[in-house]
Parts: structure tokens; sequence; C-alpha cells
């Protein structure tokens, strides 16, 4: 019974979010002249319908570094993309976000994605991804814009801890000379990740850690300061890891325990 539920709830999930990029579109005709926000009033409208149909809870620490530097680089682990409804908790104003290129192909979702000031690149064509990169750099300069990206680069298909982070980031972070702030999420796969079925209640934690700068790295040091961020962002992880293995009944961590039992 309790699976039957789990999948009913993923359905509904899922068909959500199908929808709310129309509700992305709608927002942008209301409000031309401030598309830069979009994202977060879509991470807003995704949120509204996926906890009404997944109840979930979420404690955060850390949120008086989300609006301590403009611009920044805010970096998020990845691990579904239901998370989008966890990230609406912590998404600042005026950020946007970098996705690969293949979601520009969404009928009418990837044409309000890009309206939105969202940049998509092509990880296969590293010159198109270096010029895309470059004018996002220069209008996060002039707009003073956040950006919001996940380092890994794809999602977390483990399941666990941190996959490794891409250098574009950081590559970015050098040339704009701005602070790196890592969001941290605990695990929430057996919770939120609709298309693998799982969709029961439970409770996120989501931890925003100090801004790292990048001030005194050279683009010769690229790799230290992606080691530093990668081993603060590790360590915040487990500990979140932890919390919620102490705190959460077993199947809402244990994804093969998941249908064995609910609240």
């Amino acid at each position: 019974m309790q699976q039957i539920i789990s999948w009913i709830r993923s359905v509904l999930v899922i068909i959500w979010m199908i929808l709310s990029p129309f509700a992305m579109g709608i927002w942008l005709l209301f409000h031309p002249n401030n598309r830069y926000d979009a994202d977060r009033a879509f991470l807003r409208f995704i949120r509204w319908g996926v906890f009404h149909i997944v109840p979930i809870e979420i404690e955060v620490e850390g949120r008086e570094y989300l609006e301590a530097y403009r611009p920044c680089i805010f970096l998020n682990n990845h691990q579904h993309t239901i998370e989008a409804a966890l990230i609406a908790e912590v998404y600042p104003p005026r950020t946007v976000v970098v996705a690969k290129k293949g979601l520009r192909t969404i009928p009418i979702a990837g044409w309000i994605f890009e309206k939105a000031g969202n940049v998509f690149i092509d990880r296969k064509d590293l010159e198109q991804s270096k010029r895309a990169m470059n004018a996002l750099a220069e209008k996060m300069r002039q707009e003073q814009l956040n950006l919001w990206i996940f380092p890994e680069g794809r999602l977390n298909t483990d399941r666990q801890g941190l996959g490794p982070f891409k250098k574009g980031p950081f590559h970015m972070a050098l040339q704009l000379q701005v602070p790196l702030v890592p969001v941290i999420m605990s695990p929430s796969y057996c919770l939120l990740d609709a298309l693998a079925g799982h969709a029961q209640p439970g409770k996120v934690w989501i931890q925003v850690l100090p801004p790292i700068a990048s001030e005194g790295f050279t683009p010769e040091r690229v790799d230290a300061l992606r080691d530093l961020a990668y081993a603060r962002m590790k360590a915040a992880y487990e500990a979140l890891e932890a919390k919620a293995e102490a705190e959460l009944p077993p199947h809402k961590i244990h994804c093969e325990n998941t249908h064995s039992a609910d609240t």
C-alpha cells in the first residue's frame, strides 16, 4: 500500500513539474523588466505544489550568507531534479543558472528558461562553453547578478557523497574575483526523487556555508580553489547525512527500503 501511495505522489509531482514552466512564462508576461527574478518565482511555484503533494520540513542554517555578497557564485550539490523545490527555500533574488544545452530543446520550457536570463552551454563544445561563460561573467559584473551552479556538472547517480567538481565555476570566480558560497543539502533521494518513484514526507537540512574568497588564487591555482570548496562541502554533506540518519527512520534515508514504511 505504501508503495502505491509513493508512486501516486511521484506521478503528481512529475505532472506539477511539467506544468511549472508555463507558470514562469506567465510570470514573465507580467514582469517583463524583472526577468532575473523569474527563476525565484518559478522555484517558489514548484515548492508550493510539490510540498502540498509531499509534505517536507526544511531546516536552514546560514541564511545570512545568501545575500552577503553580490555578485557571487553559489555552489549546490546535485541529487535529483525535484530538488528544485528545496532550492526555492534558499534561492536569492537576481540569480541565474547555467544548464546543459539539451534542456534548451525542451519545447516552450527551454525558450522560457532562456528568456529568464539563464544560460545554456554545450559541454562537448569547449569554445562555445567558454564564450557563453565569458558573456555571463560580464553580465554578472555589469548587472550585479548571482550565479547558481552545480559544480558536479550532473546528477549524483551514486546517491552518496559528492561527485567530482568541474573547473568551470572556479575559473569564473577567479575571472570575476567574487566569492563562492557553498549550499549543501542533506540526502533527499528517498523523499523527493519522484522520477525513481520515491515521494514520501520527511525532513531535509540545508546548510549555507561561509563564503570562500577567490582573492589570492591565480588561474594556475584553480585546482586548489576547487579542492578547497570540495573539502568544505564534503565535510558539511557528511555532517548533514549523519544528522538525517540520526533523526529520520532508515526507510527515509536508504531507498531500497523506501516502501516498507511511511508516515
